[in-house]
């Protein structure tokens, strides 16, 4: 039990002032808000595992297999997603053009899959924990969905739902094969759903 509580401070100790910094920089403009957050949760997640012994302290490199396996799963389980979600909002801190496919198809896989999976999850792995590990790390991932997305309560609670399965899935492939495979499933899975956003965007869906 010790273990998840450090786990859960050791999430704390990155969300809440990467959380803040974004906050500030939304304040002066809210498409720049995504980029504050993700490579604070970047730099904050690399700087504790380098003070807790480096990166191979979390096992986070074990080879480069299954990758055209995690991008399948990926973008097969987010496209399912979103279709149920149709009705979601376009979260305000979405930058346009390429600024988009940057945020949410590099440093945010990046950032949050070395901050979930290789900082909490790791941590939770290096004391033999597995499923537990991998659901406690999906279940952090996917509460900030329910800040990040406007809507009622149900399409909240879709959101989140989402995020929890995409990230069991992550941390699934993570615990067998590293941070590479998880970062291409959550990158292929964020690719599906600006696939689907750019189509709902156009005016001949609308």
């Amino acid at each position: 039990m010790i273990e998840f509580l450090s786990a859960l401070l050791l999430w704390l100790s990155v969300f809440i002032p990467s959380s803040t910094m974004a906050s500030l920089a939304a304040k002066r403009d809210p498409k720049k808000a995504g980029y504050v957050m993700q490579l604070a949760i970047l730099l904050l997640s690399i700087g504790l595992m380098s003070l807790m012994g480096g990166p191979e302290t979390f096992n986070l490199f074990r080879g480069w297999n299954h990758i055209p396996q995690a991008f399948i799963l990926g973008f097969g389980t987010s496209l399912v997603l979103n279709l149920i979600h149709e009705d979601a909002d376009v979260p305000e801190f979405l930058p346009e053009g390429i600024g988009r496919f940057a945020l949410l198809l590099l440093l945010a896989p990046l950032g949050e899959e070395v901050f979930n999976r290789g900082l909490v999850e790791g941590y939770l792995l290096s004391y033999g924990h597995f499923w537990s590990a991998v659901f406690f790390s999906a279940f952090l991932f996917a509460l900030p969905h329910w800040m990040a997305f406007k809507g009622s309560r149900s399409e909240r609670a879709l959101a989140v739902i989402g995020a929890f399965i995409l990230g069991s899935f992550a941390g699934y492939l993570f615990a067998l094969t590293g941070l590479v495979q998880a970062f291409v499933l959550h990158s292929s899975a964020n690719l599906a759903g600006v696939v689907l956003l750019h189509f709902r965007e156009t005016p001949r869906y609308k």
